[in-house]
């Protein structure tokens, strides 16, 4: 094992985007980068052992910054997903997030995905991220440090293990927004991956996919991954919960609710390469985004890999979306000077 330091590049304001990367005896390796604590590259073998970045993002930090680009990679807070109106309730104080898309809050306003990050330790198979949000910022309660250990271990797991700490009580939902394309190959898109996710319900959306505060059942809809299949079998199909056009941005209620014990919560698997992908999850949600708002054409990507249209999948772990909303939804609030931990893996082997 061993984790190398290099420099990325620059923003436009000069500012240096470094990156880690850590390769295990297998010669997998996965590169983290300074902005927004993200992702860059992530090589697994295939089943004839060819090692191929199964994540999209760019060769230019400066496009990370752009969320028309679709948070390629990065970690979330200080709550991920969406909050209804930009506003919620906590002990009878009603606090006002960023409008940053529509009339709510998506992804916290953003600001922990598009910053730079600090660097708190580094050992020869793990790296340590640490982003500090003071009282009020963007809306939220509480001086508020987000801390992000990443550590890709020899038996090709990557484990992402997030602890958060505020000096008032306060909300935290946070995730990492990457997108994974199995095949490794620039041309393909990701509905012929095939997906199972442990879940038999969906939260119900409007027509702002914005949860309603209802469950909804996977069974007999095309919501429903409970058995393996290719995530292009239905993802056009007319339903409530889905926008024309797009496909799945969705959260899933999975099986195992209990808050802080680790379950699977999906797999994902592509035929042609026969890579292999396991979620393992603490939290009681995830949402499949299969990047159906990318523009069809014409955005960058790493050499021949466009972040465009449904070229990849997000499997974001995750408190349900709005939860500070819906008392009936499972939820953790954030006690003062009380660490809250959650952890998140990415188990690769081959079918």
């Amino acid at each position: 094992m061993s984790t190398k330091k290099s420099i990325f590049g620059t923003l436009k304001d000069g500012t240096t985007v470094e990156l880690y990367t850590i390769t295990n005896k297998n010669n997998a390796s996965v590169s983290l980068m300074t902005l927004g604590g993200g992702i860059q590259s992530l090589n697994v073998p295939d089943k004839n052992g060819v090692m191929g970045d199964v994540v999209l993002g760019f060769g230019d930090p400066q496009y990370y910054t752009d969320p028309d680009l679709g948070y390629q990679g990065l970690l979330v807070g200080r709550y991920a997903n969406r909050i209804r109106d930009a506003k919620f309730t906590m002990d009878g104080v009603e606090y006002h997030t960023p409008q940053n898309q529509g009339t709510w809050t998506l992804h916290g306003g953003g600001r922990f995905s598009f910053s730079i990050w600090d660097v708190k330790e580094v050992t020869d198979n793990s790296v340590t991220f640490s982003f500090f949000s003071p009282d009020m910022q963007d809306g939220f309660p509480g001086n508020f440090t987000l801390t992000v250990k990443y550590t890709l271990t020899d038996e090709n797991v990557l484990r992402l293990e997030y602890t958060v700490l505020s000096d008032k009580k306060t909300v935290a939902n946070p995730t990492n927004h990457t997108y994974f394309n199995l095949s490794c190959d620039g041309e393909k898109t990701v509905e012929d991956h095939l997906l199972q996710i442990n879940a038999d319900y969906f939260t119900e959306t409007d027509d702002s996919q914005l949860p309603t505060g209802e469950l909804g059942e996977v069974k007999s809809t095309m919501m429903d991954f409970t058995e393996m299949h290719r995530i292009g079998d239905r993802i056009d199909e007319p339903f409530r919960a889905i926008i024309d056009g797009i496909g799945y941005d969705n959260n899933y209620c999975l099986y195992n609710k209990e808050i802080g014990k680790m379950s699977q919560a999906a797999i994902l698997a592509d035929e042609t390469t026969g890579r292999k992908m396991e979620v393992w999850t603490d939290l009681p949600g995830v949402q499949l985004y299969c990047g159906g708002w990318l523009k069809k054409d014409s955005n960058p990507g790493k050499k021949d890999s466009p972040v465009t249209f449904r070229r990849g999948v997000a499997l974001e772990t995750q408190f349900y979306p709005d939860s500070v909303n819906h008392p009936n939804f499972p939820f953790k609030y954030v006690n003062a000077n009380e660490e809250f931990k959650t952890v998140t893996e990415f188990r690769f082997s081959v079918m």
